[in-house]
């Protein structure tokens, strides 16, 4: 079944200078975070040698998102969203360049730096997600999301790579210098866009807030919109679970390379470089050919791929293996992800984006921390290769059922249909 969207030449939509200026201040400000999340990451296995350590961190940098998740979006809907966002570079600029100071007295002093830096993008992601949409029409907008996941995951390729070869030569605490003035260039280039943000249309007005009700009046409008619109109400459900089971493999990838694959942090960054070059080739790839598919198979697609990548990983713990399987990851996980945040856009109108968008944040975010607490406990219980197996192994028959739900719904539509 092919998307009823017409063919779009990815790199004509560059000559959109405003959305051209968020692809390079993204760029930096990304490369920059993938490099200063292995050094942290690298840093605190080093001190504590703990897998819980690091998922620590990593439920520092989401458990905002549990917090303030569905409040920020709606302050985003009520806010100037260019000065959002670069409010929120600022901030991160700041909160990320004392990492360096504070490391040395306390590790929890840096997850809560992170926990504010984390709490600052909070305010930043919805406000950058609702530019794609608001530049573009529909027919673009998948498009114009595989250019931007492009962007990002290249940085992924260069950042952690990078960044295994930069913490062998140079003092960690200078990769975090490096990444707060990426968040500082991209609040320049943010400053310098000339679109209107704020600019609806007549259409769409009807869906404006009268007054200023109570903020969580807001919050509750975001959760209902989601759950009356079908589309969205299944597709963050299938995602929520998906992520419940699987999505804790990534702070493990610490421990899995530098412990199971007995590996150097070199060869961790080339691990982390080759999921990025998948994700980076996949997200190209649906750039040019994802108008041609339907969205909610290629979600599907995506997950079962992940799951067999993810299980097999665990089966056979071997370098040259996990090099070829992080790279099947990284192409699977643009195929379920761009289409999900495609048909977010999509079918959200625009003043409801913030509330929507971080609806969406919030709840995978949730999904996310709960797999982090299961999948490091368990890596601490019984290894990290048994806990990859283990939970590849779910997402695959989840997928499977998935699969069989959605067939069983089509037949029973057509069925209808013919009766009617």
């Amino acid at each position: 079944m092919t998307s009823d969207q017409k063919a779009v030449k990815p790199l004509t939509l560059l000559k959109e200078k405003d959305f051209a200026r968020l692809l390079i201040g993204q760029f930096l400000s990304a490369l920059g975070d993938k490099i200063h999340y292995v050094a942290l990451g690298v840093l605190i296995y080093r001190l504590t040698g703990s897998a819980l350590e690091v998922g620590k961190m990593t439920l520092a940098t989401f458990l905002p998102y549990l917090l303030f998740g569905l409040i920020a979006g709606a302050y985003v809907d009520r806010w100037n969203k260019k000065r959002t966002m670069i409010t929120a570079d600022i901030l991160r600029a700041v909160f990320v360049s004392l990492i360096p100071f504070l490391i040395g007295y306390s590790l929890n002093l840096v997850y809560f730096l992170t926990f504010l830096s984390t709490t600052a993008n909070l305010f930043f992601s919805p406000a950058k997600m609702a530019v794609i949409p608001a530049i573009f029409t529909k027919e673009k907008i998948l498009t114009a999301t595989s250019l931007a996941e492009t962007a990002e995951n290249i940085t992924e390729i260069l950042g952690y790579a990078l960044a295994g070869v930069l913490i062998m030569f140079i003092p960690i605490q200078t990769v975090f210098y490096l990444d707060s003035l990426t968040f500082l260039l991209s609040a320049t280039l943010i400053f310098s866009m000339k679109f209107n943000f704020e600019t609806q249309d007549k259409a769409e007005r009807k869906f404006e807030i009268e007054g200023k009700p109570h903020i969580f009046q807001d919050i509750l409008q975001g959760l209902v919109y989601i759950r009356k619109t079908k589309i969205l109400a299944h597709t963050l459900l299938t995602y929520c679970l998906a992520l419940l089971v699987f999505s804790g493999f990534n702070p493990l990838i610490f421990v899995y390379a530098l412990d199971t694959l007995k590996t150097s942090t070199a060869g961790l960054g080339v691990l982390e470089a080759s999921a990025a070059m998948g994700i980076t080739l996949g997200s190209i790839a649906i750039s040019f050919w994802g108008h041609r598919m339907n969205k909610q198979k290629l979600v599907l697609w995506g997950y079962f791929i992940s799951g067999l990548t993810i299980m097999i990983l665990g089966m056979f713990p071997i370098y040259i293996i996990a090099l070829m399987g992080f790279f099947v990851a990284g192409v699977s996980n643009a195929m379920f992800l761009i289409p999900i945040v495609s048909i977010f856009q999509e079918e959200t109108a625009a003043p409801m984006r913030g509330r929507v968008f971080s609806a969406r944040f919030a709840s995978t975010r949730v999904a996310f921390m709960g797999s982090v607490v299961m999948l490091t406990y368990g890596a601490t219980q019984i290894g990290v290769e048994k806990v990859y197996l283990l939970s590849g192994s779910a997402l695959l028959l989840g997928t499977i059922l998935l699969f069989g739900l959605t067939t069983l719904e089509a037949k029973t539509a057509a069925k209808i249909s013919k009766t009617i």
